[in-house]
């Protein structure tokens, strides 16, 4: 009898707690812990509610490398079916190289072309990018979380940015260690702000000298410094944020050096 009193108990006490579990499901579900096979993504930066279906804006990983310290690969995807990359090798010492092309869409992923030419096949999982093929070379399922490049947040979309933009701002450019920033309007003036300096530095606009992977502003402030301002076509991030930036800035001044990001609000200004 106390066994059948017993084995009553755990299957009511059983029923009670499934009852209140399903309740607190339902009305819960972001409360409830799933494993996730895909560990690939635990260093992105979007919302798991919501995932992309096409790859737009900037993705990052490290990739093996067999005679360096990893491949940093970026690649920024634009809506017209354009993409840039940079490959950078870590522990060389080398510049990163800088490749262009296309990419589109088929029913198994994503398929980047340079010169029409096949270069490398991704899967979008989530909100990464996974690399199933380099060079005709197909990358086996086991290693595919070596292979990942992760969404990261694009420096332009700032809503203050737009807002200078409206207010004739061209360019923006600004870097920490100690904070500064500058603004440029091509048709007004260059703005240089110092955060240990009360005020900024505005002097007129020069028409800047435009080379293969820079846009050069040079000018005489009213004290007689030199004030040069170079934006690089090469990607940038902050040091502070997630955000990558697709220019980066040096400015010289008074014999001082101070490098950071840059963002080309518009572009049409520099023809």
């Amino acid at each position: 009898m106390k066994a059948l009193l017993l084995l009553l108990l755990v299957i009511v006490i059983g029923a009670v707690a499934w009852y209140f579990f399903s309740g607190y499901q339902s009305t819960h579900p972001d409360k409830i812990v799933t494993t996730d096979t895909l560990v690939i993504v635990k260093d992105s930066i979007i919302n798991a509610k919501a995932y992309d279906v096409v790859p737009i804006g900037f993705y990052q990983g490290v990739l093996p490398c067999p005679n360096c310290e990893g491949i940093q690969r970026t690649i920024m995807f634009s809506n017209d079916d354009h993409f840039i990359m940079e490959e950078l090798n870590w522990g060389k010492g080398t510049p990163a190289h800088k490749t262009e092309g296309t990419w589109e869409k088929n029913k198994d992923g994503f398929i980047l072309y340079i010169n029409k030419k096949v270069v490398s096949k991704y899967r979008l999982s989530k909100d990464s990018l996974i690399n199933i093929e380099n060079n005709g070379t197909r990358i086996q399922d086991s290693l595919s979380k070596e292979y990942v490049l992760f969404k990261k947040n694009t420096g332009p979309e700032n809503l203050s940015w737009k807002k200078r933009k409206s207010e004739g701002v061209d360019i923006i450019g600004n870097g920490g260690d100690p904070f500064w920033n500058v603004e440029i309007d091509n048709e007004k003036f260059i703005l240089f702000k110092l955060a240990s300096s009360e005020k900024p530095i505005i002097v007129p606009i020069e028409k800047p000298m435009i080379t293969k992977d820079s846009i050069v502003y040079s000018t005489v402030t009213d004290g007689g410094a030199i004030l040069k301002i170079s934006i690089y076509s090469k990607f940038c991030n902050d040091g502070v944020s997630d955000h990558i930036y697709e220019y980066k800035m040096t400015v010289w001044y008074k014999e001082q050096i101070y490098k950071g990001c840059a963002v080309i609000l518009n572009s049409a200004s520099l023809d």
